[in-house]
C-alpha cells in the first residue's frame, strides 16, 4: 500500500504544479473574455446604428469589437500620459498590488518583455563564511556596497544585504548572463 502512494507523489505533484503554472493563464483568458463579452454589447449597437452588417456582413459584430477594444486601450494609453490620470492610476494600481497576489511580478515580467531594458549591474561573488555567494552590486559606497543576490528560480526575487566592499569581489560576467547562470543553479558560473 505504501510504494502504491509513493508511485502516486510525482504525478501529483506534476499535476499540481501544472495548475499553478497555467493559473495565470487561465485568469488572462478569463479577464479578456469579459472584457470582450461587455465591449460587444456596445458593438452591437455600433454595429446596429451604423449598419456595418451590411458592409461587413456576418463579421461586422467581431470587427467592431476589436477595433472598440483598441480605441479602449488606445485611450487609457493617452489618459496615461496625462498627469491627473497619473495619480489615479499610481492609486488604482497600489490596490492591485494589494488585493491581487504576484501581480507586481507579472507586471514587472510583462514590462520587460514589452520594452527590455539593458541590465547594467555589475556581477559580484560576495565571501561568506561558507563560501563566496553570486550577487549583483547595486550601489557602492566608500565603505560598504548594497548587493542584490537573485533567487535561482526567480531572478526578480532574492535577498539585498549590506556588505563591507572587502567581501565584494567583481567578475567578469554581465547581469543577464549571471541571471541565467543562477537559473541553472549555478552550471557556468566562474571558478577560481
Amino acid at each position: 500500500m505504501k510504494d502504491y502512494k509513493k508511485r502516486l507523489v510525482k504525478p501529483k505533484n506534476k499535476i499540481v504544479s501544472g495548475m499553478m503554472y497555467l493559473l495565470p493563464i487561465f485568469i488572462l483568458f478569463i479577464v479578456i473574455e469579459k472584457l470582450w463579452y461587455k465591449v460587444s454589447h456596445l458593438g452591437k449597437i455600433v454595429v446596429h446604428n451604423l449598419h456595418l452588417d451590411d458592409f461587413f456582413g456576418k463579421y461586422s459584430l467581431t470587427i467592431t469589437t476589436g477595433l472598440l477594444l483598441l480605441l479602449i486601450f488606445y485611450v487609457f494609453g493617452y489618459l496615461a500620459t496625462l498627469p491627473r490620470f497619473k495619480t489615479f492610476y499610481n492609486w488604482f494600481e497600489g490596490m492591485m498590488l494589494d488585493v491581487i497576489p504576484g501581480y507586481g511580478k507579472y507586471k514587472t515580467e510583462l514590462e520587460n518583455k514589452i520594452n527590455p531594458k539593458p541590465d547594467n549591474r555589475t556581477s559580484v561573488l560576495v565571501s561568506t563564511p561558507m563560501g563566496n555567494k553570486p550577487g549583483l552590486l547595486i550601489d557602492e559606497k566608500t565603505s560598504s556596497s548594497v548587493v542584490f543576490f537573485p533567487s535561482t528560480t526567480n531572478a526578480l526575487e532574492g535577498e539585498v544585504l549590506v556588505v563591507d566592499n572587502k567581501m565584494v569581489q567583481k567578475i567578469d560576467i554581465d547581469a543577464k548572463s549571471l541571471l541565467s547562470i543562477m537559473k541553472k543553479q549555478g552550471k557556468g558560473l566562474p571558478v577560481a
